[in-house]
């Protein structure tokens, strides 16, 4: 049975307002058994594009941030380097010094070798004088203290004890000239050993004075070579950091234009969507078909009981394979999956009339295409030998702004079979 006419002009804005009430009620009827789609809004879209221009704009700072911390690692680095080669030099300069002192010890090592053989020559010398003499040495004494009674008291001619005392004149000089080149060289000896003894404690002064100072140089060069490291690893970080915000920043530009551009692409599908769309002429109802949209049987009737409570739709077990037509003439205005209906399509029959069905296996119409009433918009799943008993099923349901109203009287006789 026909229903009367709507007397009133199709108002687009309605229509948008009971379609997302259909979307709603589908949502609800079927709330945990998927997931909900992806009806993003233009704001929507604007807030994901302003969420990534402030990424963008936060990773261009650190970037920035990277790039001048890696600057100043880089200019510290070359700073440490110039200290390491100072130091270096310092180093090199010292240990010049410490090697002409080496040098110089070296020469008086020789130098008091050569004074030590010859002063110890010298002593063996007087030694063996000293020991010549030494037999002669009370009479020698006793001369140097008593000569003339020395003399006089010897048992001799006198030109014999004139004669031995000449003798013993001259003996007494020799050793008194060996006694005192002997005096001097041991006080030479003794001279160049005290010297000898000064200059080596000062050479060790000295030589432990440089080693320190080397030691000193070589720790500093360690540790200005360890700066120059830290910094350098520290530059090479901060520059990696750096490439890895701007590689971050171009991602996000990309991410941004993309989102831009798919912006741009759905305002357009929207505006050639509203374009294309034809409204039925006002007093029209959703054209009959002379049978169901599918070939099959109606399993389920509306208002039936199912387990969701009294159906709002009719359902139909398909033959396998068989073309889905579309119930009205209007506007494809959605076609893809939706949670537990599988693959949905809604088409906008004008005057507030849609008609949803789900269950196909593939579409043959497209979002914004303008169908008329018994044109092919898809395909139910062929028959599965594996499963021969799953039959395919197409639920279909008929909403007058928002709310579900029976079908029955818009597929002709062909629904007779209910």
């Amino acid at each position: 049975m026909r229903r009367p006419p709507d007397p009133r002009p199709p108002d687009p804005r309605r229509s948008r307002r009971w379609r997302g009430s259909i979307i709603a009620v589908l949502i609800a009827g079927s709330a945990g058994q998927g997931v909900v789609p992806n009806f993003a809004s233009a704001a929507q879209g604007n807030g994901a594009i302003d969420q990534a221009q402030r990424r963008l704009d936060a990773a261009n700072l650190a970037a920035q941030h990277h790039a001048a911390a890696a600057a100043a690692a880089q200019r510290a680095a070359r700073i440490a380097d110039a200290q390491a080669g100072a130091l270096v030099s310092s180093e090199i300069a010292a240990a010049a010094t410490l090697r002409e002192t080496q040098d110089q010890t070296a020469l008086i090592v020789a130098k008091l070798d050569r004074l030590t053989t010859a002063t110890a020559a010298a002593r063996a010398e007087l030694e063996a004088d000293a020991a010549a003499i030494a037999p002669l040495l009370p009479l020698i004494a006793r001369l140097a203290l008593h000569p003339a009674a020395t003399l006089l008291a010897a048992d001799a001619a006198p030109g014999k004890a004139a004669e031995g005392a000449l003798v013993m004149q001259g003996i007494t000089r020799e050793i008194g000239q060996r006694a005192a080149n002997l005096r001097r060289a041991r006080r030479r000896y003794a001279h160049l050993s005290t010297a000898l003894t000064a200059q080596q404690a000062a050479l060790t002064l000295s030589i432990t004075t440089q080693q320190a100072q080397e030691a000193v140089l070589q720790r500093r060069i360690a540790a200005v070579r360890q700066q120059a490291a830290t910094l350098s690893a520290r530059r090479a970080a901060e520059a990696r950091e750096a490439g890895a915000d701007a590689a971050q920043a171009r991602s996000l530009v990309g991410l941004i234009g993309r989102l831009r551009h798919q912006q741009a692409q759905a305002a357009a599908a929207r505006a050639r969507a509203a374009a294309a769309r034809i409204p039925a002429p006002a007093g029209n109802l959703p054209k009959s078909l002379s049978g169901a949209p599918v070939a099959g049987t109606l399993v389920r009737g509306f208002g039936q009981p199912s387990a969701a409570g009294p159906a709002t739709g009719d359902t139909f077990a398909a033959t396998p394979g068989a073309v889905v037509t579309a119930a009205c003439t209007g506007n494809v205005v959605f076609a893809q999956p939706f949670q537990s209906y599988g693959k949905l399509m809604i088409i906008d029959c004008g005057q507030g009339y849609d008609f949803v069905m789900a269950g196909f296996d593939r579409f043959d119409a497209a979002v914004g295409q303008t169908v008329r009433a018994g044109q092919p918009v898809g395909s139910m799943a062929r028959y599965d030998p594996h499963d021969p008993g799953n039959q395919p099923r197409l639920y279909v349901e008929l909403r007058h702004h928002g709310a579900a109203i029976d079908p029955a009287g818009h597929f002709g006789a062909g629904a007779a079979a209910r």
